[in-house]
């Protein structure tokens, strides 16, 4: 039981062949034997292949078979017709007979096997190329889509170009992107070295590779000789290490777009700045006319303290001024003493003219009708008038020397004529409370 198990198995695995290829060689010497066994059942169903016509029959099945199968199929085919040529001979084929029958057999299967091989080389060979025929009109019709996009971009960017060039420096490609930036022709630019439209005379020795690598800024030259601010690439072909692509950009209009908004900016910070300016003049207008600081006992002190916060002074105080001696009405700020019999009336203020003095220690404590600091170097006499006679005056100090602006004397000419108003309501009602 076991044997016969072993033989089922062995009948089942060759009839059951592994791979398609031991599948298609099988079919092949069934196909050769097949043809030999048709070529003999015709002599004895037909008697066509009778006499010699049966191993032309034969060389024809054994022709068949190799073209269809190959050698091995063929020279199965051959042995089997040699078997059954002898065996159906009448009389028996001679020994040189049957050897030259059997040389003819496998000298056809050879040739034809031959044959078939070279043509299915041949074909498979073909199939490729043709292939890779398809293939290459594939990409040179990509390359055709690709140039047609690069012309039309060059033709669209009028602040772009790119050009090729070998390892050497030498531009083999100038397309029109970089004629219409540069100037300079194709026939003019081919065959030269690219330094020449860099402008960059001062470095012959620069190389394509040395300068491969990240963008780059610098000053080329067009062809009338003006400059042109780009920012340049080199960079080396990824599929062909010998040519490199120079990219570039035209910086021009950048610069001129990043000029105008800077000049923009700076106009708007001014207009910025002016407004604010015009805004803080208007609240520091508004504080010296509060129409609500009228009256009151403390109002020329409040007039003074908002004038010296506006003028940013160190002190200021309302003095009346007369022929042998002064007096000191009212102050905000830093407090100076009186110089009791000071004769200052011809140096301005008493006489209504403003008078202004800076660093000029001496000349202060000359004009001044109090005794300041030391340390003041700056000081602006305004006279206070009632009924068209200067009757007081405001001396303004600073510790340092900034000069009187006329928004200044404005807001100074202001709370005098305010605080004047203010002396002549207190006077009123002082009369009035003494009647």
């Amino acid at each position: 039981m076991k044997s016969r198990a072993d033989i089922s198995a062995r009948i089942a695995e060759l009839l059951s062949p592994v791979t398609p290829e031991e599948l298609e060689r099988r079919r092949a010497h069934l196909c050769g034997l097949l043809l030999v066994a048709i070529v003999s059942a015709m002599k004895h169903v037909t008697g066509l292949t009778g006499g010699s016509a049966q191993y032309t029959g034969y060389i024809l099945a054994i022709a068949v078979t190799a073209l269809s199968g190959g050698v091995a199929p063929a020279c199965a085919a051959a042995l089997a017709a040699i078997l059954l040529a002898d065996v159906e001979a009448t009389p028996a084929l001679s020994s040189m007979a049957a050897v030259m029958f059997a040389l003819e057999g496998f000298l056809v299967a050879a040739l034809v096997g031959t044959a078939r091989r070279r043509l299915r080389d041949t074909g498979a060979r073909l199939e490729d190329a043709v292939a890779l025929g398809g293939g290459l009109s594939r990409q040179v019709h990509r390359d055709r889509i690709a140039t047609d996009a690069f012309e039309h971009l060059e033709e669209i960017s009028t602040e772009a170009a790119v050009f090729t060039i070998n390892a050497h420096g030498l531009i083999i490609d100038w397309p029109g992107s970089a004629a219409r930036m540069y100037g300079f022709t194709a026939e003019h630019m081919l065959g030269s070295n690219f330094i020449q439209v860099f402008g960059e005379a001062s470095q012959p020795s620069s190389t394509p590779h040395g300068l491969a690598g990240s963008p780059r800024r610098s000053v080329h030259q067009r062809r009338d000789g003006t400059p042109m601010h780009v920012e340049f690439q080199v960079r080396r072909c990824p599929h062909d290490g010998e040519h490199y692509t120079v990219a570039v950009q035209d910086l021009s209009r950048r610069r001129e777009t990043d000029a105008f908004r800077e000049a923009a900016l700076r106009a708007q910070t001014a207009l910025q700045g002016a407004a604010d300016e015009a805004q803080s003049r208007l609240g520091t207008l508004e504080a010296l006319t509060d129409p609500s600081v009228t009256s009151g006992p403390g109002v020329i002190e409040e007039l003074l303290n908002r004038l010296r916060t506006a003028l940013r002074a160190e002190g200021i105080a309302l003095v009346a001024v007369g022929r042998t001696s002064s007096r000191l009405v009212a102050a905000a700020g830093l407090r100076p003493a009186v110089a009791v019999g000071s004769i200052a009336t011809a140096a301005g203020g008493a006489d209504g003219r403003i008078a202004m003095v800076h660093n000029d220690s001496s000349r202060i404590a000359q004009i001044s009708a109090l005794i300041w600091p030391p340390t003041i170097s700056s000081i602006l006499l305004v006279p206070v008038s009632v009924s068209g006679a200067a009757v007081s005056r405001l001396e303004i100090v600073h510790e340092r020397g900034a000069r009187a602006t006329e928004w200044e004397l404005a807001l100074a000419r202001i709370v005098a004529d305010r605080v004047a108003s203010a002396m002549v309501r207190r006077t009123a009602d002082s009369a009035g409370a003494v009647a």
